[in-house]
């Protein structure tokens, strides 16, 4: 899929070294070239000539023996994930609202996160609105990620007809739920109790504002005679 691929070992990742990543390609001429880039871009004549603006992007040999020890346990960590998805998923998918996480028949999903979907309509509340809720009861979530036209760094490169609407509604309205490889089922269970809880109560503060405010109230006239 493309000339290059990019793996990222950050914290939070499914495998991780801290901090840094990996680059794969069939190309021998990419494959050098991202060597050099990582390495301060040195001349193959003589090193410390520096032919391009080159980064100290190289992964230390403990990070990447922490890579390697993690590897190992790779197939451990993925049916960790698919078990964290499918009681998440089994919770929530009865919660009007809430969108869950499709899987395709031609892909594999890793669940790297456990996203969720949000209908501002449905839940009476936006997305944010919804995170603070969460917030508040001590259980932390995340956005996805921005579309390439709300990221200011990338104005030069987009034209006035550049539209990604598919990844504007989604990024306005998903948010990742705690995913971490140690979270436990009675975790999940309370993340989603919390959610209920939240669902509940402003569903009837909706009602009792729409209650109070928005039914005409009865006047009783008299007329004088």
């Amino acid at each position: 899929m493309g000339d290059i691929n990019c793996f990222s070992f950050y914290a939070n990742k499914i495998i991780t070294t801290g901090e840094g990543g990996m680059v794969v390609t069939d190309d021998d001429l990419l494959a050098k070239e991202a060597r050099k880039l990582k390495d301060l871009y040195h001349s193959d004549s003589k090193r410390f000539i520096h032919e391009k603006v080159g980064y100290n992007y190289r992964l230390t040999n403990l990070q990447a023996a922490l890579g390697c020890g993690e590897l190992k346990h790779i197939d451990e960590y993925l049916a960790k994930k698919h078990h964290m998805a499918k009681l998440y998923t089994k919770l929530l998918s009865a919660i009007p609202g809430i969108r869950t996480p499709v899987t395709r028949p031609f892909n594999k999903n890793v669940f790297w996160m456990y996203s969720i979907l949000i209908d501002d309509k449905r839940l009476l509340m936006t997305r944010d609105e919804f995170r603070f809720k969460l917030k508040d009861r001590g259980i932390d979530t995340r956005d996805f990620f921005y579309s390439p036209t709300d990221q200011p760094i990338l104005a030069p490169y987009l034209s006035s007809t550049d539209d990604f609407p598919v990844t504007q509604f989604i990024s306005h309205r998903g948010l990742y739920l705690p995913s971490g490889l140690a979270i436990t089922d009675q975790q999940i269970k309370t993340v989603v109790k919390n959610i209920q809880e939240i669902l509940v109560e402003n569903s009837t503060k909706a009602e009792l504002y729409h209650k109070t405010f928005t039914q005409p109230k009865s006047v009783k006239y008299s007329i004088d005679k």
